[in-house]
């Protein structure tokens, strides 16, 4: 598979995935008691893995842009609230795919961020823009 697919829509394989090696299986919450101890508990985490797919820049080429119809087609998706997931299949690391049930993440800013590789005023359906895309597991 040379391509990553978020609920139908199809983005480049080459997006970097910047927190798949990050830990994130416990939860912890840590809480001030009115004796002024410290109160931390920790407990294992079923989903709500964090999934950052996000263009990168090598000197002054950009690694996985995508176009303004595709970036119109996640606006799209992201925009509406759901109820349910979303597929995202992505290429694995030797062979296959992956695929993960995910959610847009809102709780830290944007869940998509968008930038024009070339500013241009109007943008045309051939321009390139460089994207952020926050997720995670559900």
């Amino acid at each position: 598979m040379s391509r990553i697919l978020l609920a139908g829509i199809v983005l480049p394989a080459d997006l970097q995935w910047m927190d798949e090696f990050t830990a994130w299986r416990v939860g912890q919450q840590v809480k001030t008691s009115l004796t002024g101890a410290r109160i931390v508990q920790e407990s294992a985490l079923q989903a709500g893995r964090p999934i950052t797919l996000q263009t990168q820049t090598e000197g002054n080429t950009y690694i996985g842009p995508v176009t303004l119809d595709v970036l119109r087609q996640l606006q799209a998706s992201e925009e509406q609230p759901r109820v349910g997931s979303l597929q995202l299949m992505m290429p694995d690391h030797n062979t296959g795919e992956r695929t993960f049930e995910v959610r847009w993440r809102r709780s830290e800013g944007a869940a998509l961020e968008a930038v024009p590789i070339n500013y241009a005023v109007p943008a045309l359906d051939g321009d390139y823009f460089s994207i952020t895309l926050r997720l995670m597991t559900v």
